[in-house]
Formats: structure tokens, C-alpha cells, sequence
């Protein structure tokens, strides 16, 4: 074991922006007596998410603006009081060690359906207000039974700490009314982090994630919108949420050799240096890839387009043929959703003739046995202020 163990880095619960997001996040500079290069390689500006993982959707009953407005405030206190709460003391047994922080955060979006209804109704005069990328998430190649319009919800909320009974509790309360009656959850999905960001077939995700730091933050650049961005104004600080629950066939995908499966993600498993040269239907090719002195039709480079992975995993038991449900919940944030996620998706990793012509769908879809079985696009408000709620901003 290690001589020195790092403590993991809290939330920022006073920042601008919701927790849970882009934090908790390490320091760009190494703490006293770690060495540096170790830690600049490994830690630095790196998200360090937290163990357990809640997704809750659900759907508003309120009829008016005021009740509108009522419910979030009611969810906005909720959300700041579970993360201000410190661990009990006197439920320990005298014996255990205690419990210093459970690193809890709740982070509330909008989804596209709290504006404007899929029968097209503006219940509550806020089709104006609408953020400009928003919409229902679209239905594309590798969705597996699943179809994102029958799935769009009015809310989502990610509940993230390092105890799985806090993601229960709060879940609770949400589930049977007791942060508003209006609230209505339609779902609940459940993922864990490893502190290796490996995915279930032993790949790391995330490698690849803009880092934190000094001004400017690059991640900060990649996931948070600017005035200047052409959004409402209330829009400022937020961020874009595309989830996707992607289930990985494992079957399928540990009957490849070790050098096939490397060939579907274009990486090395240890490692995840890129493989040189990489199959063109690679998913690191398709996805991520990197050309050089290359801009596209719209004067950006591939780097330009990147966005911010909060993956964490699941393990749903087996289906009705006895194969195991895992995979991923693919938390993706970016300050542009077209630009930097719809691209991506579309226009390089499910076009069939990117980055050569004939290159097919990426393989992860393929042989890697990837399927899209859940998701939705959201909006994340910035964080709501002292005496403000997480619609005062929107005019609620």
C-alpha cells in the first residue's frame, strides 16, 4: 500500500455552478510530500467522482407558474439541505471508524418537455425561454428497443455520494412526495464508479476528459454557457446534459481474442494508448479522432468538439435468455449540445462512410455489442443563489 493515501476531493457547494458536474475535482497543484509528476499525471484536474450514482427522472403535476415555481423551490432547498448535512454522530458503533464526508451532491435539470409538452402545449408561457439546443433526444443508430420521445421528461436528477443508503434516502423522498406532491418520478437508475474509471470490459473511460486547473479551466471552457453563447440570458452558467444508458453485451464482446477487442476500441486495455495504425471503424477512430491541421466545414477542429464523460456503470442482473444487463450510464456535458455532442454522434461515430468511406458504424455497436437502452437530453442550470431557487433565473 501506498505511504501516502490523498483524500478525495469535495463538491464546490458555493460555486456558480451546480455540484456534481465538473467536481468534486483534484487540485491542479500536488499536495505537500506527493510527487509531482505521479500526481500532475494521474490526479491533477482530474473529476473524481463519487461512488454510488442515483438517475431519477420525473414529470411536474403543477398546473400554474406559481406551482411551478413552488415545486422548485421546495426541490431546490431539499437538494441544498441533504448536501449541507454533515454525517450522524451518534449512529457509529464505538468501534468503526468515522465517517468524515459522504460527498453528497444533487444536481436538477430541465428537460425539453417542461417548456413545451410533446402535444405541443406551452403550459407555462416558457416556450420562449426554452434553451436554444434543447429538444427531445432523437432516436439514432445503436438505440435497442429503445425510443427517446416515449422517455422525454420534464426533470432529471442526479443524486451522487459515497453511500449508497444517502442515493437511497434521498431517493425516497423524492419517490413518495415528500420534497413537493407535484413532483413525479418516472424512473430510477442505479450506477457505481470505479476509481479506476474502467468499463466493464476492462477499458477505461473518460481518458480523454478536458482537465481542470489554473484560469482558464479548459474543462470549464468545454461545459459551461457564456453570455456571449446566443442562449437565453438565463441560460448563462448552465450546462447540457446527454444521458444515454448503454448496455454492453459482455457475451458477445469476451468472445473476441484480446487483440479483437483492442481492434474495437482502437487501444490498448492496460495502457489506452491508441493503437498506430487503427481500424477506421475503431470507436476511439470514431469518436475521438484527432486529425491533424484538419478543420471542418464549420472552421472547427476536432478538439474543438470535445465534451465532458461522467461515466458510471451498472450491473441490472440478467435478462429473460439468462445474459447479464450491464453497461454504462454515459453522463455527457458539454456548452454546446450540437456542436460538441450531436456531432460527434452523428456526424463521425454512427455515419458509416467517417473517417473513410465504407467505414461502417463504430464498433463498439458491432462486435462490441453496445446498445442504447435508456437516456434523454436535459438542461442543468447554474447554481441557484441565496434566497434563490433553480427557476428564479427563468422567471418562475
Amino acid at each position: 500500500m501506498a505511504e501516502t493515501i490523498l483524500t478525495p476531493p469535495l463538491p464546490d457547494y458555493a460555486g456558480p455552478h451546480q455540484p456534481g458536474i465538473t467536481d468534486p475535482v483534484w487540485p491542479a497543484d500536488a499536495p505537500e510530500g506527493v510527487d509531482e509528476a505521479k500526481y500532475g499525471a494521474l490526479y491533477a484536474g482530474q473529476l473524481e467522482r463519487q461512488r454510488h450514482l442515483h438517475v431519477i427522472t420525473a414529470d411536474v403535476a403543477s398546473r400554474t407558474r406559481e406551482d411551478l415555481a413552488d415545486l422548485l423551490r421546495a426541490l431546490t432547498k431539499f437538494a441544498k439541505h441533504q448536501m449541507a448535512k454533515l454525517p450522524p454522530k451518534d449512529t457509529q458503533r464505538p468501534y468503526d471508524a468515522p465517517v468524515v464526508t459522504r460527498r453528497v451532491s444533487v444536481t436538477v435539470g430541465f428537460g425539453a418537455t417542461l417548456f413545451t409538452t410533446i402535444a405541443g402545449d406551452d403550459r407555462f408561457n416558457l416556450a420562449a425561454r426554452r434553451p436554444a439546443s434543447l429538444k427531445v433526444m432523437p432516436q439514432i443508430d445503436g438505440d435497442d428497443g429503445f425510443h427517446p420521445r416515449d422517455h422525454a421528461t420534464n426533470l432529471v436528477i442526479l443524486v451522487s455520494s459515497d453511500d449508497y443508503y444517502v442515493n437511497e434516502y434521498i431517493f425516497g423522498r423524492l419517490y413518495y412526495g415528500g420534497v413537493h406532491p407535484d413532483i413525479r418520478v418516472r424512473s430510477v437508475e442505479r450506477g457505481y464508479a470505479r476509481p479506476d474509471s474502467r468499463e466493464p470490459s476492462g477499458f477505461e473511460d473518460g481518458i480523454t476528459n478536458p482537465r481542470d486547473g489554473a484560469t482558464p479551466s479548459s474543462m470549464h471552457d468545454f461545459v459551461y454557457v457564456r453570455p456571449e453563447d446566443g442562449e437565453p440570458d438565463w441560460c448563462s452558467g448552465g450546462t447540457y446534459l446527454a444521458y444515454r444508458k448503454i448496455r454492453r453485451r459482455m457475451k458477445r464482446f469476451f468472445g473476441l481474442s484480446p487483440t479483437a477487442q483492442e481492434e474495437v476500441f482502437g487501444v490498448e486495455k492496460k495502457s489506452g494508448t491508441r493503437l498506430e495504425p487503427h481500424d477506421a471503424h475503431s470507436h476511439v477512430a470514431k469518436i475521438n479522432p484527432r486529425r491533424t491541421n484538419h478543420l471542418d466545414l464549420f472552421d472547427k477542429d476536432d478538439l474543438e468538439r470535445r465534451f465532458l464523460r461522467r461515466p458510471y456503470f451498472f450491473d441490472d442482473g440478467l435478462d429473460a435468455a439468462g445474459e447479464e444487463l450491464r453497461g454504462l450510464h454515459h453522463l455527457s456535458f458539454a456548452r454546446n449540445l450540437g456542436a460538441q455532442y450531436e456531432w460527434p454522434v452523428l456526424m463521425w461515430q454512427t455515419n458509416p462512410d467517417f473517417p473513410t468511406p465504407g467505414a461502417g458504424m463504430d464498433a463498439l455497436y458491432g462486435p462490441g455489442g453496445a446498445a442504447n437502452i435508456g437516456g434523454g437530453y436535459y438542461f442543468m442550470p447554474a447554481a441557484a443563489g441565496v434566497g434563490d431557487h433553480l427557476g428564479t433565473r427563468l422567471g418562475l
